[in-house]
């Protein structure tokens, strides 16, 4: 039986396996997330490693980090295409207000997007405008350990995250989202 760590490795190593899939679905069967008792552990940020979508965003890039940044108990995220290796809230951006549908699905709607800068003196330079036509969905999360999650969105796609440790990007949102 392949585990979580067969995935982890799978998704470092080979990131566009056709194998990925199979095992993330064989992870979801038996596991029973719950927002109410699981949101500490959905906190935090995941680096989209392997989506089922044939759009190139939703696509790992050796080059871009593919992040979404979650703070369930705020009900706020931000999904983030950023130059890899940098520790800061620049790139392109959507911003996203979070709501509870139930113990399973998250309510996701998208309120801004748009070109999130470097700091020019105490501001971020950003393009941010507000969505005007109401884009809303919702991800169902199957499966959420410290280290990965799996979800489903509301258009069927599959999408599998591995969650990353710093603290530093993390409280750079909070101190970006408070502007919003």
């Amino acid at each position: 039986m392949e585990s979580e760590d067969d995935l982890l490795n799978l998704l470092l190593k080979s990131p566009n396996s056709e194998r990925i899939q199979a095992i993330a679905e064989k992870l979801e069967i038996d596991h029973n997330f719950s927002y109410t008792k699981d949101r500490n552990d959905l906190k935090g940020i995941w680096e989209l490693r392997w989506s089922s979508s044939n759009s190139p965003f939703l696509k790992y890039s050796p080059f871009i980090d593919n992040l979404q940044i979650l703070d369930p108990f705020n009900l706020n995220g931000l999904n983030l295409l950023k130059p890899r290796g940098i520790k800061l809230i620049i790139g392109t951006g959507i911003l996203i207000r979070l709501s509870y549908i139930n113990e399973k699905k998250i309510g996701v709607k998208f309120t801004h997007a748009g070109v999130i800068g470097p700091k020019f003196g105490r501001k971020n330079i950003m393009a941010m405008k507000e969505i005007n036509n109401e884009q809303v969905g919702w991800l169902e999360i199957t499966y959420l350990s410290n280290r990965l999650r799996i979800c489903r969105g509301d258009k069927g796609t599959l999408f599998v995250l591995r969650k990353i440790n710093s603290k530093t990007l993390f409280k750079k949102f909070k101190e970006f989202i408070k502007i919003y």
